[in-house]
């Protein structure tokens, strides 16, 4: 059962290097709105990625 747990970590790095790309074109866009859209876009993707993270190690470590 932990290799499901780290196939969906691994899952979880290229989600987040491909939402990372995206969010960086909004970061570099010339228009504020953009700009405001991606910073706080990279800060839920930061909280999202935090509480999942934290969820698989603690599945990982129960088992």
């Amino acid at each position: 059962m932990n290799t499901l747990y780290l196939l969906l970590l691994l899952g979880i790095v290229v989600i987040d290097i491909l939402l990372f790309t995206s969010i960086a074109q909004l970061l570099r866009a010339p228009s504020d709105t953009s700009v405001a859209l991606g910073a706080g876009a990279f800060v839920l993707l930061a909280a999202v990625n935090y509480f999942l993270i934290r969820y698989l190690f603690s599945k990982i470590k129960n088992q």
